[in-house]
C-alpha cells in the first residue's frame, strides 16, 4: 500500500533534492569521496523522513553535524558504549609558565610625606625575586606566583628645630593563585604578609643647651610614635607592592592566554554544544589538557611524544580538515611570532618566525609544535630547576 503524501511534504522535498543536487555539483571538484558520500546520505535521509513527516532537525544542522563527525575524531567508545578517550591534546611545558614570570626587582623610589607635623623625605629601596611553585595535588592544574622580597628606608623628619635620621627594614611575600581550567588561564586574588620595622640613626639638634633640652624632649617623643609611624608606613608599603603585582599578574594571565589560544582551538576542532567536559594530566614537565565526554581519559600519545621538542604543543588524532588546520596553523603562527621575545633575534629574522610552523604526522596524529627554535633556553631553564632542588 502507498502511503499518501500532503502537498506541503512534497514542496519541502522538492527544494530539498535541489540542494542536495548543488551540494554535490560543488563538491565534486575538492570534497574527498568519503566526504561526498556523507553529504550524500544525509541528504537523502533528510529527503526520505520530510516526504515520511518525520523530518525533525534542519538540513543544514544534520549535514554539519555529520561532516563534522567525518572530518574531525570525536571521542571513541568502548565495548559498552562508554567514551574512553579524547581526540585532541595540548601540551604546555611548565618551564614555558615559568619563563612568563616576571624579572628580579631593585627600584628605588622617593619618599616625600608628612607625619605627625614633620617632613620626611628620603628613600625607599625594594629588591623583589620571583617564585614560580606548581601545585600537582589540584584535580586542575595551579601554580602560584610569589614575589620576595625586601625594603629598606632611608628618611629624614625634619620639625624645627630637629631632624631625626632613620632607618626602615622590611619583608614581604606578595602571591597570587593561577589556575588554568581547560580553556584558559584565570588568576585569584592576591595577598601579601609584610613586616616593618625603623630605627631612629640620630639626631640633629641645635648646639648648645639649646640642643641637650630639645634631644631630652625630642627622643622620647619620636620612640612614642614609632609603633604608629610604622604601622603607617608599613600599610603603605603592602598597599602599593600589592597594587603592582596584581597588575603585574594580571598582564601574565593575558599574556598566557594570548600565547595559549586553546579556547579558539577548541572551537575549531572539537564538536559545538557536545557537553563536553576538559580532562587533565599533570607531569613533571607537562601541563596536558583535552576535551570530551565526561568519564573520558587523556589520550595516550605515541611514543615520540616522550622526547621534549617545543615549549606547546597541539596533538589531533587523524588530519582535520583543510579549512579547519589552515586556521588552526594561522591562529598558532600568531602565538609562535608572539615568542619573538624569547629569542636572541634580528627583526628581520624575527619577522620570519612564523615561517617555521608546519605541522608534522607522528603515527595518527597530526602534531603543532610552536618555538622549536627556542627549546634549548627552555631545557637549559629545566635543568638550572633540577640543580636548584624542589621550590
Amino acid at each position: 500500500m502507498i502511503a499518501r503524501r500532503t502537498p506541503f511534504q512534497f514542496a519541502l522535498a522538492i527544494p530539498l533534492l535541489v540542494s542536495m543536487a548543488a551540494a554535490v555539483a560543488a563538491d565534486d571538484a575538492a570534497a574527498p569521496s568519503t566526504l561526498k558520500d556523507v553529504i550524500k546520505d544525509t541528504l537523502q535521509d533528510t529527503i526520505q523522513g520530510a516526504i515520511d513527516g518525520t523530518l525533525q532537525d534542519t538540513l543544514q544542522e544534520k549535514v554539519q553535524q555529520k561532516v563534522q563527525d567525518a572530518l574531525v575524531d570525536t571521542a571513541e567508545e568502548s565495548s559498552d558504549g562508554s567514551p574512553t578517550q579524547t581526540k585532541v591534546v595540548l601540551r604546555i611545558s611548565k618551564e614555558f609558565i615559568r619563563q612568563h614570570s616576571p624579572p628580579a626587582v631593585e627600584q628605588d623610589s622617593p619618599i616625600n610625606r608628612y607625619l605627625f607635623g614633620a617632613h620626611v623625605t628620603g628613600t625607599a629601596v625594594m629588591r623583589g625575586q620571583p617564585v614560580l611553585t606548581m601545585d600537582a595535588d589540584h584535580g586542575k592544574p595551579v601554580f602560584t606566583l610569589h614575589f620576595n622580597g625586601t625594603t629598606t628606608t632611608r628618611t629624614v623628619a625634619v620639625k624645627n628645630p630637629v631632624k631625626a635620621y632613620n632607618t626602615g627594614l622590611g619583608g614581604f611575600d606578595v602571591h597570587r593563585e593561577i589556575r588554568f581550567d581547560g580553556n584558559q588561564f584565570s588568576e585569584g586574588p592576591a595577598s601579601i604578609e609584610a613586616t616593618y620595622r625603623s630605627r631612629l640613626d640620630r639626631l640633629a639638634t641645635p648646639p648648645r643647651l639649646r640642643g641637650w633640652i630639645v634631644r631630652r624632649f625630642a627622643g622620647p617623643q619620636i620612640e612614642k610614635t614609632r609603633p604608629q609611624a610604622d604601622a603607617i608606613a608599613l600599610a603603605d608599603t603592602k598597599a602599593t607592592i600589592l597594587k603592582e603585582f596584581e597588575e603585574h599578574t594580571d598582564r601574565l594571565v593575558d599574556d598566557l592566554n594570548g600565547n595559549v589560544p586553546w579556547k579558539q582551538t577548541i572551537a575549531l576542532l572539537v564538536p559545538q554544544d557536545a557537553g563536553w567536559v576538559s580532562h587533565f594530566d599533570n607531569t613533571k614537565d607537562w601541563i596536558v589538557t583535552s576535551p570530551g565526554p565526561e568519564g573520558a581519559a587523556v589520550p595516550e600519545l605515541p611514543e615520540e611524544a616522550a622526547e621534549l621538542k617545543a615549549p606547546v604543543e597541539l596533538w589531533v588524532h587523524g588530519k582535520p580538515n583543510e579549512m579547519s588546520a589552515t586556521k588552526v596553523i594561522a591562529l598558532w603562527s600568531t602565538v609562535h611570532v608572539g615568542l619573538n621575545r624569547f629569542r636572541d633575534l634580528a627583526p628581520a629574522q624575527a619577522a620570519k618566525a612564523a615561517e617555521n610552523l608546519k605541522p608534522t604526522v607522528e603515527g595518527d596524529w597530526w602534531v603543532l609544535r610552536v618555538g622549536t627554535d627556542i627549546l634549548e633556553q627552555f631545557i637549559e631553564g629545566l635543568r638550572e630547576d633540577e640543580s636548584a632542588g624542589p621550590g
